[in-house]
C-alpha cells in the first residue's frame, strides 16, 4: 500500500513487458552487455497482480501503473481479479489539469503525465468503472493513440491563455467533453455489472471497496527534513501534493518488506538512464550504495534526472551473486 517516488533514475521504452530492476546494486564492474542469463536471474514467484496492459501511444503510465497496483490490492483482499478502466481515470484527470493550468495562468507543466495521487483524486471525486464498460478506445481501435487528443488540448489551453481565460465556462466545458467523447468515448452514467446496476461512484464504494486513505506516497531527499511531509518540487506534481520524506535506506527496507509480505507497490522513475537495458530486460545503478543519497540529490537538483514514469513492483529475486533484483510490471 505504498507508492514510492523516484527510487531510481532509470529509463523506459513504451512497450508492455516485465523488467528486472536492481535497487541495491553496488558492483560498478557490471558490463552493459550482461543479460538476465549472465546474472543467473530467474523469474520469481510474483505477488498478486493482474495481466500486463499496454498504454501504447498515450502518456498515461501513471494511470496504468496505479490501476495495476489497485487491482493487486483488490486481488489480495478479495481473492479474485478485477479489470479497471485506466482511461476513465485519465479523462477526468485531464479536465482537472486544464482547470489547474488556467488557474495558474499557464505556469503548471501541461502534459498528459501524472502521478499516483492524481488517480486517487479521480477515485474520490468520480469513482471507478470496469474496463469492459469504458475502454477509452473508439471506432474499434485496438491501441490507445492520444497524439491528436494531446495536441488538440495543448493548442486549446494556449488559445484560452492568450485570450486571458483563466476559468472555464459551460461553453468551454462542453467543448472539452466533446473532444474527450470523440477520442475516448462517452462515459456511461450507469451500467450493468454482474447482474447489478452501478454508477461509477457506487461501483467504487460497493463493489471495489478500496479505501484510498490506506495508501501513502513516500520519497527521499535531503533538502527537507526526514520523517515529515513536503510538497515535492517536481514538474509532474502539478497538483502540489505532499510526500512523506524518509532516508533512502528506509525506502529499500520498505520495498523489501512490502514484497516479502506478499504485497506490491508503485515506483516512479526516470526514462533516460543509460543503465536501463531495454533489450536485456534489466535496469540498475552503478553508484556505490553509500553514495545513493548524495547522488540522488545531485541529479534531482541539477535536473539530470526526471521522475516521469510510473511502474509497478510485484516480486523480488536474486542473481548468482546473492544480490536482490525487483521484478517490475512495466
Amino acid at each position: 500500500m505504498v507508492c514510492i517516488h523516484g527510487v531510481l533514475f532509470l529509463s523506459f521504452l513504451n512497450m508492455k513487458q516485465y523488467i528486472l530492476v536492481n535497487l541495491l546494486w553496488f558492483f560498478t564492474s557490471i558490463a552493459l552487455g550482461q543479460s538476465v542469463k549472465d546474472l543467473g536471474l530467474k523469474v520469481p514467484l510474483v505477488n498478486d497482480c493482474t495481466p500486463i496492459k499496454d498504454q501504447a501511444m498515450s502518456g498515461t503510465c501513471w494511470s496504468f501503473a496505479s490501476i495495476s497496483f489497485l487491482e493487486s490490492e483488490y486481488l489480495k483482499a478479495k481473492g479474485k481479479q478485477i479489470d479497471l478502466s485506466e482511461m476513465f481515470i485519465a479523462r477526468y484527470s485531464y479536465i482537472r489539469k486544464i482547470e489547474k493550468h488556467l488557474q495558474k495562468k499557464g505556469k503548471t507543466f501541461f502534459t498528459p503525465g501524472g502521478q499516483f495521487h492524481d488517480v486517487v483524486w479521480v477515485l474520490n471525486n468520480y469513482g471507478a468503472i470496469p474496463e469492459t464498460k469504458y475502454t477509452g478506445r473508439v471506432k474499434g481501435d485496438f491501441w490507445h493513440n492520444h497524439a491528436v487528443l494531446d495536441t488538440t488540448f495543448a493548442h486549446y489551453v494556449n488559445y484560452l491563455l492568450t485570450n486571458k481565460t483563466y476559468k472555464l465556462t459551460k461553453v468551454e466545458y462542453h467543448y472539452i467533453d466533446s473532444v474527450l467523447d470523440k477520442h475516448l468515448g462517452k462515459v456511461p452514467t450507469q451500467f450493468e455489472y454482474e447482474g447489478k446496476t452501478y454508477t461509477p461512484k457506487n461501483y467504487l464504494k460497493d463493489y471495489v471497496q478500496l479505501n484510498t486513505n490506506d495508501f501513502v506516497e513516500i520519497t527521499s531527499y535531503i533538502h527537507h527534513p526526514f520523517y515529515t511531509k513536503f510538497i515535492l518540487e517536481d514538474k509532474y506534481n502539478w497538483t502540489r501534493d505532499a510526500y512523506y520524506n524518509v532516508p533512502i535506506q528506509d525506502i529499500f527496507t520498505i520495498t523489501n518488506n512490502v514484497i516479502k509480505n506478499g504485497y506490491t507497490l508503485g515506483w516512479d522513475g526516470d526514462v533516460d538512464d543509460s543503465t536501463f537495458l531495454y533489450e536485456k530486460g534489466l535496469a540498475y545503478l552503478s553508484t556505490p550504495i553509500n553514495n545513493y543519497q548524495k547522488e540522488r540529490q545531485r541529479t534531482f537538483i541539477d535536473t539530470t534526472t526526471d521522475i516521469d514514469h510510473l511502474m509497478h513492483i510485484v516480486a523480488i529475486t536474486k542473481d548468482r551473486y546473492g544480490k536482490d533484483w525487483f521484478y517490475v510490471k512495466n
